[in-house]
């Protein structure tokens, strides 16, 4: 029994691949560790790089760029602020740019400043995520809670389909209501052969907002299912490795 199983987790292992990254916008995540007194450079060398991420995005290289910043971050913590590269899908994330395509910037009047990121910030971490599913009512989030979950392999098509039948209409409901403007699942790419990575990502535009009363909406969303009932089975099937909360700091998206 033990060798079945074992071979059906192989199998679904290497099915994954295609199906997680068949799916829509895949997000490239640069996390950075900057020491407190290097915040303000480091702020003016992101401020610097803007032009460049206006011209990447220009030639089609990618199709939005963020900048987050990591509240209540201490000077311990592995990183303080997180860049984010938007791509259509997961192959325009090949793209690669030309040999030439920093000499105007590095000639220009922001070299002193763009010379400064090597001791502004530390990159930690680089990781690539794709969507599964969103919800949200198109005028973006100032703030984002960024939930963690890992997921057994085995489990990611039941995981996936708790996250789009039972929770993507209550977050629906909670955008239309006024109490956030987004929602969003992802999963995280390279995986390991113990856990997939998903993330949920809960929108809000303003303090206000991510400050104001939640409901409890199951009950109307879905009065004919026992919410205790749904939690023991979502706790069974996902472990939540973190929680934080991130400030949008700048960005960049072209106009429709």
């Amino acid at each position: 029994m033990k060798r079945v199983r074992t071979t059906l987790i192989i199998l679904l292992l290497a099915a994954l691949p295609l199906s997680l990254m068949a799916q829509g916008p895949t997000l490239e995540l640069y996390y950075m560790k900057v020491a407190p007194e290097q915040t303000n450079t480091y702020l003016a060398v992101e401020k610097a790089f803007k032009k460049i991420h206006e011209k990447a995005i220009e030639e089609g290289l990618y199709n939005g760029w963020q900048l987050w910043k990591k509240r209540y971050a201490a000077d311990g913590d592995p990183y303080h602020y997180i860049t984010i590269h938007w791509y259509t899908d997961w192959k325009q994330s090949f793209s690669e740019r030309p040999e030439d395509f920093f000499d105007e910037f590095l000639e220009g009047p922001d070299a002193e400043i763009l010379n400064q990121v090597w001791s502004a910030r530390t990159i930690v971490k680089r990781e690539i995520i794709h969507q599964m599913a969103t919800a949200e009512n198109g005028k973006g989030a100032a703030y984002i809670i960024v939930n963690r979950m890992k997921v057994k392999p085995e489990d990611a098509d039941e995981y996936m389909k708790m996250e789009n039948e039972i929770f993507k209409p209550i977050q629906e409901e909670a955008i239309r209501r006024g109490s956030m403007s987004h929602w969003g699942a992802w999963v995280q790419y390279p995986y390991d052969n113990a856990h997939l990575m998903y993330s949920t990502v809960d929108g809000f535009e303003s303090i206000d907002q991510l400050t104001g009363p939640r409901e409890n909406l199951m009950p109307e969303v879905h009065p004919d299912l026992d919410p205790i009932e749904v939690w023991e089975k979502i706790a069974a099937i996902r472990t939540i490795a973190s929680v934080e909360l991130w400030e949008l700091v700048d960005f960049i998206f072209p106009e429709e």
